[in-house]
């Protein structure tokens, strides 16, 4: 089976089609045989395989080979208690910050799980992020010394203006616990190139509650402002693996989305071509189906020429580790609004550029 072979056939289970679609899809794969190892690194490289392995089971059903479905199981007892823990910790720092009266959104992890794939075991995530006010980083720092947390190796010695400068770079700041954990910090949910707004309350304003177990219960963003944030979130790490398109399908597929307000406030922060790419890429690589008022607003072909690039980039990873810096380039630039947006962005690369080099000790 060529690497090729391999990224297709997970492709086509993550597939939104039908489970006769997708079977018929996946059907000469079976015929010809599979290299099960060699297709389970390609999902595992994509970050995709508890989801592959869900849809292993839907489409083989009986008959799915006894050791791999022994595999499965073992696999998705494993996520579910990683996952787990990483839900109590986040129930624990949400429940202490609540005490405190400082607001924290749980981003991505289980809490993304839960919300758009209704199981926290579909996901793995092996640490937590969080927002914050990034006015309010020294009481959130304090807060989360008192639970035992840590400055993370790589900002042990960044303090005074290293560290306001560091944190308004990256927009976050790792903290950790123990050998095995660490919480990332978000003090604005994209970095200063980008064309998301800075202030946390408005999204803090429409947040939702996600249960995440019988006693936790955590703030995270609604159904719009989830999607904005991930179809900015794959465009920062340039769709370098499915999961980050199979999140927003998810988003699309899973959750009540108000198409209008969305679309309105991509207008308002100037993030429809950012949304349209997104859209595109669910809808070209795992058929999620948009509605016809959307695909009416966003039919224009724009976004083709990069969304082809992304794709292509998927498909031959990781013979090709890194997205040529041509292509990189035109991705910002592509998703972009505005000329002043893009102005913005190359500006701010440069200056990070710079920037970077005081930061070093």
């Amino acid at each position: 089976m060529t690497d090729l072979e391999a990224y297709e056939l997970v492709r086509m289970c993550l597939s939104h089609r039908s489970d006769a679609a997708r079977r018929e899809a996946v059907q000469p794969f079976l015929d010809s045989g599979i290299e099960w190892e060699a297709v389970q690194r390609k999902a595992r490289w994509h970050r995709v395989l508890p989801l592959f392995f869900q849809a292993l089971e839907e489409l083989l059903g009986p008959e799915c080979p006894s050791p791999l479905c022994e595999q499965i199981q073992e696999h998705r007892r494993g996520v579910r208690i990683q996952n787990t823990f990483v839900a109590q910790e986040l129930g624990r720092v949400h429940r202490r910050f609540e005490e405190a009266g400082l607001p924290l959104l749980a981003m991505k992890g289980p809490v993304l799980a839960q919300a758009a794939y209704r199981d926290i075991a579909l996901r793995q995530s092996v640490d937590a992020d969080v927002a914050i006010p990034g006015d309010q980083f020294s009481e959130a720092d304090r807060l989360l010394r008192d639970l035992g947390y840590e400055h993370a190796a790589k900002r042990t010695g960044m303090s005074g203006w290293r560290g306001s400068l560091s944190r308004y770079l990256d927009g976050q700041w790792e903290f950790t616990r123990g050998n095995t954990f660490t919480l990332d910090v978000h003090t604005r949910l994209m970095p200063p190139g980008y064309s998301f707004p800075p202030d946390f309350h408005s999204f803090w304003d429409r947040a939702r509650p996600v249960r995440l177990a019988d006693d936790v219960v955590v703030r995270g963003f609604s159904p719009e402002d989830r999607l904005l944030v991930l179809v900015h979130h794959g465009i920062k790490n340039q769709w370098r693996a499915l999961r980050h398109v199979a999140d927003v399908a998810a988003v699309i597929r899973g959750e009540d989305i108000n198409w209008e307000l969305l679309c309105d406030r991509a207008e308002t922060m100037n993030a429809t071509r950012a949304l349209k790419l997104g859209l595109h890429m669910a809808r070209d690589l795992l058929d999620v189906a948009l509605p016809p008022r959307v695909r009416e607003r966003f039919q224009d072909d724009s976004m083709e020429h990069v969304s082809t690039s992304m794709k292509s980039y998927l498909q031959s990873r990781p013979q090709q580790p890194a997205l040529p810096f041509t292509d990189r380039v035109r991705l910002q630039m592509a998703t972009k609004d505005t000329l002043l947006d893009q102005v913005r962005y190359g500006a701010h690369s440069v200056l990070q550029h710079f920037w970077s080099g005081l930061l070093k000790p």
